[in-house]
């Protein structure tokens, strides 16, 4: 049986500048589909986060205000967040890089906590092969305001990832995977060769420390 490797690029902070979701959750506040008090708890989750404290237990929650919203919706949504505001974000010398992979043959794959409704758009942008990101649970092309199963963060990415390479013959040995997050520590440590992208402080330190490398798309 033939086995393939795979370049995995985490998105928020590592493809792009900003989060992904944050301009998306505007939009829908803008709409009118979420209430603006949602927004009290980021200060919360950003500090969390930017700090490597955060969870599985900060995902575990629904959005019931989007119970019941087409799919059609959300997706119209979606590609107006994609050219308002997610094109600005990426980083040119991401997108380079991703282009000299697939140009040597690589096979470019997304993992990301974010929404992959917001980032399908980004994919067929950059022009990657796959996308692991976590999903809206829909019935009958509506939404119920639930994930569908656990929300790709943390070990549940790695988890994922590992699924998807068993189902398509892919060696995470001979693989990479970049983030600039802490957080994924659990799916840098499967690969052969994890790297390191505009890492946080703690991130920085340990590749640093391991000898892992360094890549910034911010310069």
């Amino acid at each position: 049986m033939k086995t393939f490797t795979t370049d995995i690029f985490d998105v928020d902070h590592t493809i792009t500048e900003k989060s992904t979701a944050l301009s998306y959750l505007f939009i829908l506040i803008k709409r009118k589909y979420v209430s603006p008090t949602v927004l009290k708890s980021l200060p919360f989750v950003y500090l969390n986060y930017k700090y490597g404290r955060m969870d599985e237990k900060h995902f575990d929650r629904k959005v019931p205000e989007l119970e019941g919203i087409k799919r059609s919706i959300l997706e119209t949504i979606a590609l107006e967040n994609f050219g308002k505001y997610i094109l600005k974000s990426v980083y040119p010398k991401a997108i380079d890089y991703i282009k000299k992979l697939k140009d040597d043959g690589k096979k470019i794959i997304f993992a990301s906590s974010s929404l992959d409704i917001i980032l399908k758009p980004l994919v067929q942008y950059v022009g990657a092969d796959d996308l692991i990101a976590t999903e809206f649970k829909f019935e009958n092309d509506l939404c119920t305001g639930e994930f569908l199963n656990t929300p790709v963060f943390k070990t549940e990415k790695r988890k994922k990832v590992l699924e998807y390479d068993a189902r398509h013959n892919i060696l995470l040995e001979n693989s990479s995977f970049y983030s600039d997050s802490i957080h994924d520590l659990p799916l840098l440590e499967e690969v052969g060769n994890p790297v390191a992208v505009n890492p946080d402080i703690r991130l920085k330190f340990l590749a640093k420390k391991r000898g892992w490398l360094i890549l910034d798309f911010r310069k």
